[in-house]
């Protein structure tokens, strides 16, 4: 009979023969049934064809798994977690059932439009000094949306390739990348060491910090994704709290490896004099809304 998924506990699992691929789209999932099954679709429409789809479901109790194995495709591989490992974490097994030489963190609640893989393929292969692209999204507010959200995420009118460098001073101030919008080298993000998982919030914004550095960074101006807010965005657990002291935490722990790496300690100095600064403002910002 025809293979409709995959299913198993490591890659060890996988089929025998099974040719590599050029992206492994990731989409880590809890309790994520209301838009799970579009996401899939989404991802499954892409005009470029040359990926796979691994789930890796972190133990939900809703009705995730069925909308999962509703999809008859060989392309997605469905890993379920023995214990809930939380989102940094479950990024990280994510990581390490990867096999594509691209990556793309997509999330469970978002939608990927056609050609977003197709687009941001054609940069990467062009460059091989680009370490990630990103691009434009449309926000989409629910109704069911606790909270109202501005469209923070970089508005840039023309696309654009910048040395990381400079995208590292943009970034430091205001994460303007949204996490399901990049596709990025794989082999990057290991030789980094993963997702932080002691930052429950903000392990994506020191990553794309710390990818900045020695390297360089692609944007598309096209909208290429719709990025859902509603009422079970895990950040609203964090947004206005820990949330803070977490994106502060991961500006600190990636200006640490950007002056490392680069030795640029004149100009790291500058940054950390701005600390405090960019710190009150943030949390007084936080407490107004």
């Amino acid at each position: 009979p025809p293979v409709l998924l995959h299913e198993g506990a490591s890659r060890q699992n996988q089929p025998e023969g099974t040719p590599p691929v050029r992206v492994s789209v990731c989409i880590p999932t809890y309790n994520g049934a209301e838009f799970l099954a579009q996401a899939i679709e989404s991802v499954l429409a892409q005009s470029f064809h040359d990926f796979e789809l691994v789930i890796v479901d972190d133990c939900s109790t809703d009705a995730t798994l069925e909308v999962i194995r509703s999809f008859a495709d060989p392309r997605i591989y469905l890993y379920q977690n023995e214990k809930r490992l939380g989102i940094p974490a479950n990024w990280n097994r994510c990581l390490s059932l990867a096999r594509g030489e691209y990556l793309c963190l997509f999330h469970q609640d978002d939608v990927m439009l056609t050609d977003n893989l197709k687009l941001k393929v054609r940069i990467l292969d062009a460059d091989p000094v680009i370490s990630f692209v990103h691009s434009a999204a449309e926000v989409r507010v629910e109704d069911s949306a606790p909270t109202s959200l501005g469209n923070w995420i970089d508005d840039a009118t023309e696309d654009f390739i910048v040395d990381g460098n400079v995208y590292f001073r943009k970034l430091f101030f205001q994460n303007c990348v949204c996490a399901p919008a990049v596709v990025t080298r794989t082999q990057r993000l290991r030789d980094l060491g993963g997702f932080d998982e002691t930052l429950g919030y903000a392990p994506d914004y020191e990553m794309w910090l710390k990818m900045c550095t020695e390297s360089r960074v692609a944007f598309l101006s096209q909208s290429l994704l719709v990025y859902r807010w509603h009422a079970q965005n895990a950040s609203h657990v964090y947004r206005f709290g820990w949330g803070i002291e977490d994106a502060l935490m991961a500006r600190r722990r990636a200006l640490h490896h950007y002056v490392e790496c680069t030795g640029r300690r004149e100009e790291g100095e500058i940054f950390w004099s701005a600390f405090p600064i960019l710190a009150e403002l943030e949390r007084r910002a936080a407490q107004t809304e």
